[in-house]
C-alpha cells in the first residue's frame, strides 16, 4: 500500500512536472495592446523574411526596409513575440534604420519550442546570417537589440560575433535565476509551480537544451570594444535592475547603463517607453552610421509648413 502511495505521489509530481515543462517550452499565444496595422510607415514597407536556423527549425519574421543599410535586429521576450517589439521597430525606422524582427522557436509560426535562450541563442546567430546577406542590408553596420530573454541572447550572440557592432539589452540578467538552479526539494514544497527544477530539467531532456550556458554575465566582456546599452526599470519585479547592474559591472567599455525610473518589466518597451525613445536610436546611430551619416538622430514628425501665398509682382 505504501508503496503504491509513493508511485502514485511520484508520478503526480513527474506529470506536474511535465505540464509545467509544456507551458514553458510552449506557453500561449501572446497579445499586445497594438498590431502592425497601428504603424502604417511599418505596414508600407514590410516583407516576410524566414530564416532556417542550424539548430533545424524555421523561424518567420518581418524585414522593414529604411533609409539606411544599417540593420536593427529585434529580438522579444521569452513566450513573447515580434509584434512585442513592434513600438520599437516604428521608432528605429523612423530614424532610418533597416529593421529586423522574427519570432523565436515556438511562438508565432517558428518551429520548435522554447529554451529560455539555450536554443535561441544559436537561432539568432543564423537570423544573423541570413540579414548580412540580405541586398538592402550594410553587413558593417549591424546591431541586435534584445529585450528580457531576447536581451540575453543578444548579448551571448554578440559576443561571438565581430558582425555585430552595437547592442542594447532591455531587462538583462546575469543568468536565467533561482528557479533553473533550484533545489530538488522545492519540487515537493511548490508541487503545482511552473518554475522548479523538474520543469527546467524535463525541459532539456526533451529539447536537447543545456540551459546552464544561458550565462549573459560570463561573456558580456567580449562584446568589447564594441558599444552595449544596458536599460533596466527600476520597479521590474521580473527582472530586478540589480541584474542588469550587475551584467554592466562585467561588460567592458565602452558600456551604458540607464536605469529608469517608474518603469516596470513591459513598460519600457511600451509606446513613449525609454526603450522606444529617441536616446536608443541615437546610440546606435553613434555606433553604426560612423561619419557617412555623422549627426543622424531619431527624427521627430515634421509639422507640414502651410503654403505661402505668391506675392504680387
Amino acid at each position: 500500500m505504501i508503496v503504491a502511495l509513493l508511485v502514485i505521489g511520484v508520478g503526480g509530481i513527474f506529470a506536474q512536472g511535465w505540464r509545467a515543462a509544456s507551458a514553458q517550452m510552449y506557453g500561449p499565444a501572446s497579445h499586445y495592446p497594438w498590431t502592425l496595422a497601428d504603424y502604417p510607415a511599418l505596414a508600407r514597407v514590410e516583407s516576410p523574411f524566414e530564416v532556417h536556423s542550424s539548430t533545424g527549425v524555421t523561424l518567420v519574421g518581418r524585414f522593414f526596409r529604411g533609409r539606411f543599410g544599417a540593420t536593427i535586429v529585434l529580438s522579444h521576450g521569452y513566450l513573447g513575440d515580434q509584434d512585442e517589439l513592434l513600438p520599437v521597430a516604428n521608432m528605429l525606422h523612423a530614424a532610418g534604420f533597416t529593421v529586423v524582427s522574427y519570432n523565436e522557436r515556438g511562438r508565432g509560426g517558428s518551429g520548435g519550442a522554447g529554451t529560455a535562450g539555450a536554443l535561441e541563442t544559436p537561432d539568432l546567430r543564423s537570423v544573423i546570417d541570413a540579414v548580412v546577406r540580405h541586398r538592402y542590408v550594410d553587413p558593417n553596420e549591424l546591431g541586435e537589440f534584445g529585450f528580457s530573454i531576447g536581451a540575453d541572447i543578444s548579448i551571448l550572440e554578440a559576443a561571438a560575433d565581430p558582425r555585430v557592432k552595437a547592442v542594447v539589452a532591455v531587462g538583462s540578467g546575469p543568468d536565467l535565476g533561482p528557479e533553473v538552479h533550484a533545489s530538488w526539494a522545492d519540487v515537493i514544497l511548490h508541487p503545482t509551480s511552473q518554475n522548479t527544477r523538474l520543469a527546467w530539467d524535463l525541459v532539456e531532456l526533451r529539447t536537447g537544451a543545456d540551459l546552464g550556458r544561458v550565462r549573459p554575465v560570463a561573456v558580456v566582456a567580449r562584446i568589447s570594444p564594441r558599444p552595449i546599452l544596458l536599460v533596466s526599470g527600476l520597479d521590474d519585479p521580473d527582472v530586478p535592475p540589480i541584474d542588469s547592474v550587475i551584467v554592466y559591472d562585467h561588460a567592458r567599455a565602452p558600456k551604458q547603463l540607464w536605469l529608469v525610473k517608474g518603469a516596470g518589466h513591459e513598460d519600457i518597451i511600451y509606446p513613449g517607453g525609454a526603450a522606444a525613445s529617441p536616446r536608443v536610436a541615437a546610440f546606435f546611430a553613434r555606433a553604426l552610421l560612423h561619419q557617412r551619416h555623422a549627426g543622424v538622430r531619431a527624427r521627430r514628425p515634421r509639422l507640414r509648413r502651410r503654403a505661402r501665398p505668391a506675392r504680387p509682382l
